[in-house]
């Protein structure tokens, strides 16, 4: 792990996950507004917060006093990486801006090295991508760390991402050893099932592995009520899942972005899923406006739960399997919020698999898009997809990021003749998020930008 490479590359949402809630006990010396601009609301504005940092009389010693405000100031520089409205390209922090950080962490530790400063520098300086210091503190203060939950989930991740795995089971085992550092974590508990997998052990709980050699599981029969009834298997079908805000939202500007790029060679289905005749109509004004489309539409009802947001995750990747059994033409499955920007060149690969290096293995397959052609390999990827999500779903394991699982650990139980027939493309060649000219469709992952212009002209154009 000498360059960290993959660990530096990944995203930032991986960086922010276990650094997000910094507990700093420490600052209730410091005024309550200031506390909360810090931690709360998470202000970057060291010009206006710094000052009265500063003034501030907090009865400690003066080594404490000034390390305890050195490491307020790093915390608010680190939380310009926290924005979500800004893309991976405008959240990297300047070199600049990471020497301030890391002089303000380095001056905080001289004059309080506490396991709380300890902790939360390891939490700043990986946050703002400093994974060698990050790595140097944890390895050089271990035995006043080694009990630290952010600590340990931080290691995991970066031991995870490097492939060590000889270094991750001894993580994974300080961790599960003591339940109260795993909590009810999401992400810990994903990374720990998945690297338990990795490892060969086959996990039976918060995801079950077990389906993805269960060849007898039979997957219950949906209940799809076809709202448009699909006419045409000439072209190459785009499948889009989405809900009626998605609808409106970003699936109508999708389409006016296929027929404006692609209505010579792409045909459009629409899965919905606990939509109205309001949509209804829509879709049937739509259809008229856009005939070249030949836009057809299946609906479903999903019952009211807690996880209903990871309930709507599946429904492209399970109707997905669907649509190669009864449309009889490739299939495109793409995310709501994509706009296509050039035009399709067939394939002849029977399945197009997106990855990205700087993912971690538990996303090696991305599921935004997915070109599939019907029969042979793809159906035999999704039938054991399927299974092992229906499977999981069953068992009431509505896990975020179960479809990526599924889709990466599915691939391991395909023969080797069926893997070296699948293309397996770099996300960015195809979707990419920093809008360039020559990708295929583009990810409308921003509030402003080049996208949102083409998103805006098309409305123009098109919405009636």
């Amino acid at each position: 792990m000498s360059e960290f490479a993959r660990s530096r590359a990944m995203r930032q949402f991986y960086r922010n996950v276990f650094t997000r809630h910094i507990e700093l006990v420490e600052a209730d010396v410091m005024p309550v507004h200031l506390v909360a601009e810090i931690f709360t609301f998470k202000s970057t504005k060291l010009d206006i917060l710094g000052p009265q940092i500063r003034d501030v009389k907090t009865g400690l010693v003066p080594e404490k006093d000034e390390a305890l405000k050195n490491l307020l100031c790093a915390i608010i520089l680190a939380n310009h990486a926290l924005d979500e409205t800004k893309s991976e390209e405008q959240l990297r922090l300047s070199a600049e801006m990471a020497t301030q950080i890391i002089e303000y962490v380095v001056a905080a530790l001289k004059g309080d090295n506490n396991v709380n400063y300890l902790v939360a520098a390891i939490q700043i300086l990986f946050r703002v991508n400093e994974i060698a210091s990050a790595l140097f503190l944890i390895n050089n203060n271990l035995s006043l760390v080694s009990h630290s939950a952010p600590v340990l989930k931080i290691l995991l991740l970066i031991c995870l991402m490097e492939n060590d795995y000889n270094q991750a089971m001894v993580v994974i085992q300080a961790l599960t050893e003591d339940a109260s550092l795993i909590g009810e974590d999401p992400m810990a508990l994903l990374m720990i099932t998945c690297g338990i997998y990795k490892l060969g052990g086959v996990p039976d709980s918060y995801i079950d592995f077990r389906p993805l050699h269960d060849k007898n599981y039979v997957i219950a029969s949906a209940d799809y009520e076809e709202w448009i009834k699909k006419t045409s298997n000439a072209k190459t079908t785009v499948l889009v899942v989405c809900d009626k805000f998605d609808y409106f939202e970003h699936v109508l500007p999708l389409i006016y972005s296929v027929y404006e790029t692609n209505r010579d060679v792409l045909d459009v289905h629409l899965h919905l899923y606990n939509c109205d005749d309001k949509v209804k109509q829509s879709l049937t004004s739509l259809s008229d406006q856009l005939p070249e489309l030949h836009i057809s539409a299946s609906h479903e009802n999903i019952a009211a739960n807690n996880a209903m947001s990871i309930s709507f995750a599946f429904r492209r990747i399970m109707f997905l399997r669907h649509a190669l059994q009864t449309f009889n033409t490739p299939i495109i499955a793409v995310n709501s919020n994509v706009l296509i920007r050039q035009s399709w060149v067939p394939s002849d690969t029977p399945l197009m698999l997106l990855q990205t290096e700087s993912s971690p293995f538990w996303e090696d397959v991305f599921a935004g898009f997915i070109y599939a052609k019907p029969g042979g390999v793809a159906q035999r990827y999704f039938d054991r997809v399927a299974r092992f999500i229906d499977a999981n779903l069953n068992s009431d394991n509505y896990v975020p990021g179960l479809e990526h699982v599924a889709l990466f650990a599915s691939l391991d139980t395909l023969s080797g003749m069926d893997q070296l027939s699948i293309s397996r493309v770099e996300r960015t060649s195809i979707l990419d998020s920093q809008y360039r000219p020559d990708a295929f469709c583009w990810a409308a992952e921003t509030i402003e930008g080049p996208c949102q212009d083409y998103k805006a002209s098309l409305i123009q154009k098109f919405q009636r």
